[in-house]
């Protein structure tokens, strides 16, 4: 079986990937979404929180699960229809994106489209992650990420002085 394509980007200089433009543009859809719910309501505040929920689950979907497990965390993705060259995952130290398009293993690009030729998804971690280690696969239709969770101590001593 063909290896999905994973994009491992270990700092913020990476982020010249195309599926980073892609991002934006889906995000923008998102904001778009939120604020007609927003508008809906009348303007009326102290929603905004729950209408991005609810606008990004109009977009991308409810169905991708993220469980932490272990020292890692498992991104779970129904990706019915595409072949694993069809899918690409981007990870960064504290996300993980989703892309696929139906066709792109053809030479296609991918297109910014909400059909269901075109499958976006991104998760934002609460801790980093190692990224160099993040593996994907794809069984009986769900693609699962592996991302274990950074080893790299966080904790910096600082040397108080009077």
């Amino acid at each position: 079986m063909p290896d999905i394509k994973i994009d491992k980007v270990p700092d913020h200089e990476g982020r010249s990937l195309p599926v980073f433009a892609d991002l934006d543009r889906w995000l923008e859809q998102v904001r778009k979404e939120a604020f007609e719910l927003f508008a809906g309501r009348g303007y009326g505040e102290g929603h905004a929180l729950e209408d991005w929920v609810a606008a990004e689950q109009r977009v991308f979907g409810a169905d991708s699960v993220i469980v932490e497990s272990g020292g890692n965390y498992e991104f779970r993705v129904p990706m019915d229809g595409f072949k694993p060259t069809e899918i690409s995952v981007t990870a960064t130290p504290r996300e993980l994106i989703v892309a696929a398009t139906a066709g792109a293993d053809a030479g296609g690009s991918p297109a910014l489209g909400f059909a269901e030729t075109a499958a976006f998804r991104r998760v934002v971690l609460p801790d980093e992650i190692a990224v160099e280690q993040v593996s994907a696969s794809i069984k009986q239709g769900v693609l699962t990420v592996v991302a274990p969770k950074s080893t790299g101590s966080a904790t910096i001593e600082v040397a108080v002085s009077a």
